[in-house]
């Protein structure tokens, strides 16, 4: 029985690193993904706040919400503020660690499969924990039954708290995107600011 309680984690382990591998490969396949999503938690309106992730491989990222719009194509990205309407260029950095466009992109890079569970409504639950030294903390995946697609991502700092939650309203895989989609939109020149080093 103690050899049992001992090798527990470790299957579980195995499992949940079968599991990221499997999901991993998958995305890593994808010419292309469109993905919308509701976010909720202490950061965000009561009603949660809608918005939209769009991946073109080998390098165009676009995401959108009511407030902004960032785009990274090549070595370039823009930042579009609504409200203002002001554009701002800058030279690309990455994505920040902690956001589910970070843990859909760059799986193996910052987060470790922990745990993979079986939850009572038959969804299949991954655990990861964050190694970076620049974060903390669990995100947990959670997929249908059967299922390589996740329908909710959750962050947890390391007291366990829930930081947000994206529940994913949509998900379109190999889709061909506009390629307008990646271009600034116009602005005045006063509303235009550009960081980029020359």
């Amino acid at each position: 029985m103690a050899l049992l309680v001992l090798c527990a984690p470790a299957f579980a382990n195995k499992a949940a690193e079968d599991f990221y591998s499997a999901v991993e490969r998958h995305l890593r396949s994808l010419p292309s993904l469109e993905i919308g999503y509701r976010a909720t938690g202490p950061d965000f309106p009561k009603e949660g706040l809608e918005g939209r992730l769009a991946f073109q491989r080998p390098n165009g990222f676009y995401h959108d919400t009511p407030e902004w719009t960032l785009c990274e194509s090549g070595a370039e990205q823009w930042r579009y503020l609504k409200e203002q309407q002001t554009l701002m260029l800058e030279t690309a950095e990455g994505r920040s660690d902690w956001s589910p466009e970070a843990v859909l992109l760059s799986l193996n890079r910052e987060l470790v499969p922990f745990n993979l569970i079986a939850t009572e409504s038959g969804d299949t639950m991954l655990v990861l924990d964050a190694v970076s030294a620049q974060i903390s903390g669990q995100v947990e995946m959670t997929f249908a039954a059967n299922k390589r697609i996740p329908k909710e991502i959750s962050f947890k700092d390391d007291e366990g708290n829930s930081t947000s939650r994206y529940e994913i309203l949509m998900w379109h895989e190999s889709v061909k995107l506009d390629s307008a989609l990646f271009l600034p939109p116009e602005v005045p020149d006063e509303n235009r600011i550009d960081f980029r080093i020359h």
